[in-house]
């Protein structure tokens, strides 16, 4: 596994209010904040550039459990977060996933949460409908995700909407459903049939809110929600998946904190080119840089960028646009604003 090179760093004490240990902890020590600053502020307008950084460094801090320090080089230069539209009235209430399309420009998939049939709907940038879609030979349970990456043999575009959600700690098996993508968008309702992967954990039942799918390998990876002692998600991963109709048991990759932020991932994006990864929290967005040699796992194991991300209501939603490095979030709620961020390459 490919090492960060290490960075000068000073320590910064933090009043323990702003620190996130259990009960059972010792006092709080100091964190550990590296000193050049210039690309973590590079990524943030100049009003926000302070405030971005000092977000950063409001970090869980226990003694026992030194918190990952946060990359400052090799990371995108990004604007501000800015509204470019909302999710249409209607049957997008409580909104999950989403991705961008590699077959359609300007086109985003986004599905529900829990509660909603087995469909999904296809949006403008600014959130203007193109078409819904419902999805035979799938249930839903709880949706959590959708990625994009090939499909069977390799080939073509295809999405991958993950059953994961386990709020109750209770399910024995989580689903994939792989779609290709539609060739297409005339408005209305239609269909695609989806091929299905069931999978299981190595150790029990968990909640995932975080799907991530290899555009080159097809590989997955989930990232969970729910923590372990430690306040800790864990990464899983799946170099291929089964025959369709198939089981076939995720891999344990390690652990996986925020540097920042709320304590839970609720979704994230592979770059279409494989060159980086995007997750968030309800608050806070993170880039890991990724190499051509390293598996998605791999690449989360390094320290993250701190990126721009707008104030939204339970962030839920994460998407790269093709084509560059912008990005689009989303919250949950009907109606809910759509916001995308302008950046530049590291």
């Amino acid at each position: 596994m490919t090492k960060s090179p290490s960075v000068p760093a000073i320590r910064i004490p933090l009043p323990p209010e702003k620190l996130r240990c259990s009960a059972r902890s010792s006092p709080p020590i100091a964190r550990q904040v590296p000193l050049n600053d210039r690309a973590a502020a590079s990524a943030f307008p100049p009003r926000a550039a302070r405030l971005g950084l000092a977000l950063a460094l409001l970090l869980p801090a226990c003694q026992g459990s030194e918190p990952p320090e946060v990359r400052t080089s090799g990371c995108p230069r990004c604007d501000a977060a800015r509204s470019a539209g909302a999710l249409p009235r209607g049957g997008i209430d409580e909104c999950s996933g989403v991705v961008a399309s590699g077959t359609h420009p300007d086109v985003l998939y986004v599905h529900n949460d829990s509660g909603d049939d087995a469909r999904f709907f296809a949006l403008g940038l600014d959130g203007t409908p193109r078409a819904e879609f419902e999805v035979a030979g799938a249930t839903a349970i709880d949706w959590e995700d959708v990625a994009r990456g090939p499909c069977g043999g390799g080939g073509g575009s295809c999405l991958y909407f993950a059953d994961i959600g386990d709020n109750e700690g209770e399910r024995e098996r989580y689903e994939i459903y792989r779609v290709e993508e539609p060739d297409a968008l005339g408005g209305g309702t239609g269909a695609q049939t989806a091929e299905s992967f069931s999978l299981v954990y190595p150790d029990g039942s968990h909640d995932a809110e975080t799907l991530l799918v290899h555009p080159i390998t097809g590989a997955l990876t989930v990232v969970t929600k729910e923590k372990d002692k430690r306040d800790r998600a864990w990464v899983y991963e799946l170099a291929a998946l089964p025959a369709a109709g198939g089981t076939a048991t995720l891999a344990e990759a390690g652990p996986i904190e925020p540097p920042a932020g709320g304590a839970s991932f609720t979704a994230g994006d592979v770059r279409p080119d494989g060159s980086g990864v995007l997750l968030r929290t309800s608050s806070h967005v993170f880039f890991y840089p990724m190499t051509p040699e390293q598996t998605v796992a791999q690449a989360l194991a390094e320290l993250p960028c701190v990126l721009p991300v707008a104030a939204e209501e339970q962030g839920e939603a994460i998407a790269w646009l093709p084509g560059g490095w912008n990005y689009v979030t989303l919250g949950e709620g009907g109606e809910a604003p759509l916001h995308q961020v302008s950046c530049q390459a590291p």
